[in-house]
């Protein structure tokens, strides 16, 4: 290309050459003076600049130079002058001449960068609509790589999208796979002229989400990194789809569950209620000989836990559809922990819970059924996953927004991954779901009770100390009764 761009411009310069001495044989049969020829030769120097650009203007010039000087300066026919105001007049005429010329050149220059900007901004609007028009559901990789190859003219395109680990391809890209994760990794944002590739890595913010890479283009730098960041938005914005359709796909597949479960627990509490009802009963006669009696009594043991059960998922409904009421009351914290800490004895046929000495009188403004179905499902866990025969240990402190109730279990470890899901309806830490039977309910509603209250409820583990759950709740003010 370059031979052929050289000799397009010397024939060019012989044209301008050859039209200055046209235009001086005219001026000379039109007996043209030295002033009125300048300035025609000023005005076709200017002309050729516009048109073909400095260089030949240059040339131009400096023909015309010779010309006035042959044709319209004393003596005559000859490259000669005897006047010193000629000499004046035809150097100020090439200063003049080469300099209209430069600035006739720069004037097209910003003109051919203008017309190349208004096109750049054209392609980047229209990949930018192109781009809005994308299907979200589909694979944006892949999607993204055949616009940008059509749109731009590349001969290929490569995309890494960190999100889903996917590399797609459109074209012959000339690079490997691992080439564009090296992109990535580094943060690399290269023009390579040799290979006539660029790289850049797509962020959002501060945030690498993915690489990019576009093999043998037409575009500068600029518009390179103008596309990276179109990109960059267009796959943050499938994630974005794909995470929002999957939590909507979420929210109704649990208020289904929710609404299957509150079912269920309505249909199982009067059937519950008569075989409580009937076992009750019969052990209240004591005409069961030992064996019957046992069965009974089990019978008896596994209808209370099933209506417990059944008690937890129909607060769970409530609390999950925001109809749960609260009854708030001003409630002695000693008094309700000695209490379940009977019950829950009782229950476990354990040793009863430890207590932290602690200043009487600690008051919390909260459902009083609701916090001990909370407070309770933390004492039957730290007895079913705590060491065999190990005490349990109630606790709370106070703090200046906030009372902390805590629950403390020996023996049991909960991995820092896990610490958040147990507290999600069903789950199950691996290492206890085939060894302690359960239903992965109990501590979902230790939570939700807690943000029904507005307060909040976490756990902290430790192998060498264990488990400790806690509920903290808005501090009662006043708290302190004299």
């Amino acid at each position: 290309m370059e031979p052929r761009t050289n000799w397009a411009r010397a024939r060019r310069a012989l044209l301008g050459c050859a039209l200055s001495l046209v235009l001086s044989l005219i001026a000379f049969r039109l007996h043209f003076n030295l002033s009125s020829a300048t300035s025609a030769h000023l005005f076709l120097v200017v002309v050729i600049a516009l048109r073909w650009g400095f260089l030949e203007a240059s040339i131009a010039s400096i023909v015309s130079v010779a010309c006035l000087d042959y044709f319209f300066t004393v003596p005559l026919f000859a490259f000669y002058i005897s006047d010193s105001q000629d000499w004046v007049a035809l150097i100020t005429f090439e200063a003049a001449a080469l300099l209209v010329s430069k600035l006739s050149d720069r004037v097209n220059l910003f003109g051919r960068e203008a017309e190349q900007h208004q096109a750049r901004v054209q392609m980047l609007y229209e990949i930018s609509q192109q781009f809005l028009l994308l299907d979200p559901t589909h694979d944006i990789g892949r999607d993204l790589t055949l616009l940008l190859q059509r749109t731009i003219g590349a001969r290929g395109v490569t995309l890494w999208n960190s999100y889903d680990m996917n590399l797609s391809r459109s074209g012959d890209c000339g690079v490997h796979g691992e080439e564009v994760r090296a992109v990535f990794l580094a943060e690399l944002n290269n023009d390579d002229v040799s290979r006539g590739t660029s790289s850049r890595t797509l962020k959002i913010g501060t945030k690498a989400i993915g690489a990019l890479l576009v093999y043998d283009h037409p575009l500068d730098p600029k518009s390179i990194d103008a596309i990276a960041a179109l990109s960059a938005i267009a796959v943050e914005r499938a994630r974005s789809f794909s995470t929002e359709s999957s939590a909507e796909a979420a929210r109704l597949s649990e208020q289904l569950r929710s609404a299957i479960l509150d079912g269920l627990a309505h249909a199982f509490k009067s059937p519950l209620t008569t075989i409580r009802a009937s076992s009750s009963g019969l052990l209240e006669m004591g005409t069961l000989s030992g064996t019957e009696q046992r069965l009974v009594t089990l019978i008896d043991k596994q209808a209370t836990q099933l209506t417990e059960l059944s008690n937890h998922l129909l607060t769970t409904a409530k609390l999950d559809s925001g109809n749960l009421r609260l009854h708030r009351e001003p409630i002695d914290l000693d008094e309700l922990l000695d209490t379940l800490n009977v019950t829950n004895t009782q229950e476990s046929e354990g040793p009863p819970a430890s207590r932290a000495p602690v200043q009487s009188g600690v008051f919390v403004a909260a459902d009083r059924r609701l916090l001990s179905m909370a407070l309770s499902q933390l004492l039957d866990n730290a007895y079913k996953y705590g060491s065999p025969r190990s005490s349990p240990r109630l606790s709370y402190e106070e703090g200046n927004e906030e009372t902390v109730i805590m629950v403390t279990n020996e023996g049991s470890f909960i991995p820092a991954d896990e610490r958040d899901k147990v507290f999600r309806r069903f789950y199950r830490c691996a290492s206890s779901a085939k060894t302690v039977a359960g239903t992965g309910i109990g501590l979902s509603v230790v939570r939700r009770i807690a943000e029904a209250h507005q307060g909040r409820a976490w756990v902290e583990s430790d192998p060498a100390i264990g488990t400790t759950f806690a509920i903290a709740l808005p501090r009662l003010r006043q708290e302190r009764v004299a």
